[in-house]
């Protein structure tokens, strides 16, 4: 046998060798890498669908909480109204019972283009006789008044907007206008206390509101040679908004017996 025949069996045998060591070690490193592309692509899969699951509860959650919102929306606004009203009742007596009602109310068009403090209202059982007060997300947003006979909404920052008002804790009272950018509370007698920062509040005693709807807060004094003004941010600029509150405040008197 010739050494080149001798060379070529010993590379067959060797190759064999090799082949039956080394394949099945790369098959194993063929098949983990196959099965962790498959745990990967799994783990994947379960991540989504667990995802999908959890925003598809959310998204119930979220349509069950904001269905009961707008369920006690009505009774949380009249509870704070209210709550202020019965701390009075225990210090005064012959009061006469308010009864307060809300109407959830729609956004129908502006009244005119380019005013965006004018809206038409959807407002079932409406009075034309009453002005109604109107709130947004628990603050005020403006008045609901007779206009040809519908509807009309009036946003806070309209300047024919006029509202009474008590300011910061020791209750400065006066008379917030609407000025188209924010809103102004003007005539405050000098000897009253008022500071930047101050939250102002409807007083309910222009019978549109009751006490303690809170507007916005004082971002600006000006000192007058007879009397201040302030210069108040609103809480809210809802002119985008598409449903109100409006709130009745009519007075019943109790029957006599």
């Amino acid at each position: 046998m010739t050494k080149n025949k001798i060379l070529f069996i010993l590379i067959i045998v060797f190759a064999i060798l090799v082949t039956m060591k080394v394949v099945p070690t790369f098959r194993g490193e063929v098949l983990r890498f196959s099965n962790g592309i498959k745990l990967t692509f799994i783990q994947f899969i379960d991540s989504i669908k667990h995802t999908v699951e959890i925003h598809t509860k959310q998204s119930q959650r979220i349509e069950e909480l904001e269905k009961k919102i707008k369920e006690l929306e009505p009774s949380s606004l009249l509870s704070a109204t209210l709550a202020i009203r019965l701390n009075k009742v225990l210090k005064e007596t012959n009061l006469n019972y308010h009864h307060p009602s809300l109407h959830l109310v729609r956004t129908l068009s502006f009244e005119r283009l380019g005013d965006y403090n004018a809206l038409w209202l959807d407002f079932k059982d409406f009075d034309p006789t009453k002005i109604y007060g109107l709130i947004y997300k628990g603050y005020t947003a403006g008045i609901v008044r007779e206009k040809n006979g519908s509807p009309l909404a009036l946003l806070e920052l309209d300047p024919t907007v006029s509202l009474s008002v008590y300011i910061g804790k020791y209750k400065t009272e006066g008379v917030i206008f609407g000025n188209n950018k924010n809103m102004v509370i003007k005539y405050i007698q000098k000897f009253n206390i008022l500071r930047v920062g101050d939250e102002v509040v409807t007083s309910g005693k222009d019978g549109i509101f009751y006490e303690g709807v809170k507007i916005g807060k004082v971002v600006k004094i000006t000192e007058r040679e007879l009397y201040n003004e302030a210069i108040v941010e609103p809480y809210i600029k809802p002119t985008d908004a598409r449903y109100f509150y409006a709130i009745d405040t009519k007075v019943e008197r109790n029957p006599e017996r």
